[in-house]
């Protein structure tokens, strides 16, 4: 009894073993059923069905360590190199000898510029498979990347001597010869290399930039015509033909290629794009205004051909056709959610927020934000717009969106940080520079950032790292290695500067970056021999720079060699180099040397050149009054608006005497009268403006101003001093964070203009930025320049520290 009650329990068991076995096998089948589904599907380039099938397999077994490679390849095919990171970092956790996965986790690393775990997941192949051809190659671009040259110099000669047909081991020792300035073998690789795999369209490619740099232009061209016989549907080297051609002077052959290419493809809209941005980095832009109005028509409902359209008339300071161009996008799609129409909203708001139509961008940003929750513009136009207002804490909270939806949206970081320092939390805003920069380490703008975080904080030590390592990675970013230079002299490091700045001389012999930063340097030792020898040499290899010709007129003149100083000037407006600013230059010599009347007529001159440039009146009224004669000057200005009551350039002299000489009320009576006959005239409004905000800031006149600036900004957009004179009116107003936003454009045109510092500082200061301000205010100081505000200027200073 009791034997047959167990022998039918023993059979019970073997039943239900056998069908949790059954079930095993099956669920084992379907796991694998669906990974080579979503293989097939991956083969064919079909991702969305390859990701469900993927997906599906990992429901089934969660630890399908080959599944996640292959989301891994996925997200590398689609461009998404996060996902790509995620899905390949959990397959080789999963199974760490998937070789292939750690490969391409390897190939992430070099790209996001990490070379030291490229490095370790080169060797972790090598260690299970030291001939794998993949691994040594990402071993010796590693090597490269971390200076280490004689150690990937002999991977991949190795690697060369087993196989003589593999285009990257010669891609690679060509950059190899490279960085050690070794030209001509680099040359010689790239031409051994397309001789191993003559369809490799890569070697032909750096050849011809090499001969671009080196000016065989018909070389580059035969090089080029060799790619597009290799990939002739590539639209991006037959532009590049066109550009070499363009540049030969060949325009009728270039625009025949670019006219066959805007009729390439009738069906889309990628082709007359293509030919428009042509046009536009070739500064062409009624070119590309006419190709794109012409695309419009055939593509009636394109919203990419619009917004670049949009785009070419807001940097040409059209922003009423730009804003037409976005209002047709609206009519595009009756549904409020598409993607074209938020764009075209985000737009709009961008370009409202630019004129401080802040209730319309508001409204806008808001329906975007209504319809697309997660929008990374509309969130950063909303910031923007908190910020402007004096609300950084809600500012905050729309930058913190963007640097999480968008890690490598380095505005957003940049904007994240400044509302931090706003609400006085420096380490917090500290914090979000150093997450931007591990996101984003060739970001220059969160380098600048960074170093003013630990100046505050008085970590001299983290500056020279930052510095030193990043030019580690960028050996030929000049301006970097200037900021180096200028962290040295600082701290009176002076042999270490002097070496930073020499590099950029030895760099790039024609920028007059290098040139002004030593110069300046040995002046201040007292070696001002050397540094007008040095500054002569640089004009000498650069005559066109206005920096160097104007800095070597500052030293003539500083060591009363005032014929040196003319000669080069007279020189200058013989080979017609940008008269006017030389005409001015040669004045400030004349005065200088007191030669009055040489002086005025060479303010009067640039003047006739520039009508609308203010410095030379400026300069022209600084003259009368060093003279003693305002009053006759003013008689004669006057005198000669009677004759010609519409001479706009007279009104300005006048005025400005008037300002020289502390009648402000006269010098806008004379802005009036100049704006009365022509309404038009920006550079009376500007100044008119200032001044009843300066000398007359009631509510009443502040409005007047505001809509006298504004009627200037439509004229002129991007203008420096009306953008300093709508800021200031601002501050005037009680706004101190719009102030900043606004003066802050203007200084990024000028960065070392006084007034423009010191306005900022001004603003920065009130608006709770104090770091910011002294820096700002310390600038205007030492420009070296005097000013209308100095006496405040040190004042604030002063009351800052």
């Amino acid at each position: 009894m009791v034997n047959r009650h167990c022998r039918n329990i023993c059979i019970l068991l073997v039943l239900v073993i056998l069908s949790l076995l059954a079930a095993c096998g099956g669920q084992e089948e379907k796991k694998v059923k669906f990974f080579e589904k979503g293989k097939a599907f991956y083969e064919q380039g079909n991702y969305v069905k390859a990701r469900l099938e993927f997906k599906n397999a990992i429901q089934i077994d969660l630890k399908y360590a080959e599944a996640y490679y292959y989301l891994g390849l996925m997200g590398l095919k689609e461009g998404l190199p996060r996902k790509a990171y995620g899905a390949l970092s959990k397959a080789v956790k999963l199974d760490p000898s998937l070789l292939a996965a750690q490969l391409e986790l390897g190939k992430l690393f070099l790209a996001a510029r990490d070379p030291e775990h490229a490095l370790e997941k080169a060797d972790v192949v090598l260690e299970s498979d030291p001939e794998n051809t993949e691994a040594v190659l990402l071993k010796s671009a590693a090597l490269l990347r971390l200076e280490k040259i004689d150690q990937a110099e002999k991977l991949l000669n190795r690697l060369l001597e087993k196989d003589n047909t593999i285009s990257r081991t010669y891609l690679l020792l060509a950059d190899l010869y490279n960085r050690r300035g070794e030209r001509e073998k680099a040359v010689e690789m790239l031409k051994q290399g397309s001789k191993a795999d003559p369809k490799e369209p890569l070697f032909y490619i750096i050849l011809a930039r090499i001969a671009v740099q080196q000016k065989k232009m018909e070389e580059a061209v035969e090089l080029l015509e060799k790619v597009i016989d290799l990939q002739p549907g590539n639209m991006d080297y037959k532009l590049a033909l066109t550009g070499l051609k363009w540049d030969l002077g060949k325009k009728d052959e270039a625009t025949k290629i670019l006219n066959t290419l805007f009729d390439s493809e009738p069906d889309q809209d990628v082709a007359p794009l293509k030919v428009a941005q042509f046009y536009i980095s070739r500064k062409e832009y009624g070119l590309a205004e006419e190709t794109l109005l012409k695309a419009i028509k055939s593509h009636q409902k394109s919203f990419q051909l619009r917004f670049l359209l949009s785009r070419l008339y807001i940097n040409d300071k059209k922003l009423d056709k730009a804003i037409t161009v976005l209002e047709q996008c609206l009519t595009l799609d009756s549904d409020p959610a598409a993607p074209g129409i938020l764009q075209a909203k985000t737009e709009l708001a961008k370009i409202y927020l630019m004129r401080n139509e802040l209730d319309k961008a508001t409204a806008l940003t808001d329906e975007v934000l209504k319809n697309n929750p997660k929008s990374v513009d509309a969130h950063f136009v909303r910031g923007n717009l908190y910020m402007l207002e004096g609300d950084s804490e809600s500012a905050v909270a729309e930058f913190r969106v963007i640097v999480t939806e968008r890690p490598q949206f380095v505005p957003g970081y940049l904007r994240l940080a400044q509302a931090h320092f706003i609400n006085k939390k420096i380490e917090l805003g500290g914090e979000i520079l150093k997450k931007g920069f591990e996101a984003n380490p060739d970001s220059r703008e969160i380098l600048q950032k960074l170093i003013k975080f630990y100046q505050i904080k008085q970590d001299f030590e983290s500056i020279e790292t930052l510095l030193t390592s990043f030019l580690a990675r960028h050996k030929d970013d000049i301006q970097v290695r200037a900021v180096l230079g200028d962290f040295y002299v600082s701290r009176e490091k002076i042999e270490a500067a002097g070496e930073e700045y020499g590099k950029i001389i030895a760099q790039v012999p024609e920028n007059h970056l290098g040139y002004l930063r030593l110069s300046s340097l040995l002046w201040k030792q007292e070696k001002k021999q050397e540094a007008g020898s040095l500054l002569e040499k640089g004009y000498g290899i650069n005559n066109n720079s206005l920096p160097l010709a104007s800095a070597l007129v500052q030293i003539y003149m500083a060591d009363k060699q005032f014929d040196k100083a003319i000669a080069l000037c007279e020189k200058r407006i013989a080979q017609n180099k940008d008269k006017a600013f030389t005409y001015n230059l040669l004045g400030k010599v004349y005065l200088e040397r007191k030669d009055f009347q040489a002086a005025e007529k060479s303010f009067v001159k640039a003047i006739e050149l520039n009508p609308e440039w203010l410095t030379p009146h400026s300069n022209l009224a600084v003259l009368y009054v060093i003279k003693g004669e305002p009053d006759e000057a003013i008689a004669r200005f006057e005198q000669a608006l009677k004759v010609n009551p519409k001479q706009g350039k007279t009104y300005i002299s006048l005025a400005l005497l008037y300002e020289q000489t502390e009648n402000y009320e006269k010098a806008m009576a004379v802005y009036e009268r100049a704006l009365a006959e022509n309404s038009r005239f920006w550079p009376a409004a500007n100044n008119l403006a200032f001044l009843l905000s300066e000398y007359a800031p009631d509510p009443e006149n502040l409005e007047r101003a505001l809509q006298l600036i504004q009627q200037a900004r439509e004229m002129r957009p991007n203008e420096p001093n009306i953008l300093d004179t709508l800021g200031w009116i601002y501050f005037k107003m009680g706004k101190p964070n719009l102030a900043a936003e606004i003066i802050g454009q203007a200084r990024s045109a000028e960065p070392t203009n006084p007034v423009l510092n010191y306005h900022l500082g001004v603003a920065l200061a009130d608006s709770g930025q104090k770091e910011e301000a002294r820096e700002r205010i310390q600038d205007a100081l030492n420009s070296g320049e005097h000013f209308r505000d100095i006496e405040k200027a040190r004042e604030a200073l002063k009351n800052l520290e």
